[in-house]
């Protein structure tokens, strides 16, 4: 499920302060059940410097930040289930965080696999 990005909007969206960003990137997720990462001919990409992996709510927000480090990535969608199921405890085990919705020169929101889910699962239950 995804919903269509100007390009005005993913302008806007990646200059808003982090904390900002990281709002609409749960309440994002939690309606369309779906985040975004990157993904390279190794894998998931992870921030070098936050060993964190940088998640989005669209994958125009995604592809906006392939760039850099990240060039030549590509947007990979993380249903919801996976998400919480999979990718969250794979985190867990390896010691990562999240990136919660980076913009190409702003970091996001560093949060624990933990945090992320809590406050993800919040959201969620919002819209119940």
């Amino acid at each position: 499920m995804s919903w269509e990005v100007t390009e005005e909007e993913v302008r806007r969206m990646l200059a808003l302060p982090a904390t900002d960003r990281a709002v609409n990137f749960f309440q994002l997720v939690a309606d369309w059940e779906e985040a975004w990462g990157l993904q390279d001919a190794d894998g998931w990409v992870v921030g070098k410097d936050t060993d964190a992996l940088p998640l989005w709510p669209h994958s125009d927000f995604a592809q906006a930040c392939a760039q850099g480090a990240w060039e030549g990535a590509s947007p990979a969608v993380v249903p919801l289930d996976d998400l919480l199921d999979d990718l969250l405890p794979l985190l867990e085990e390896d010691g990562l965080r999240v990136a919660v919705f980076p913009s190409p020169d702003r970091a996001g929101a560093l949060l624990s696999p933990a945090d992320f889910r809590q406050r993800l699962e919040a959201e969620l239950a919002i819209g119940e």
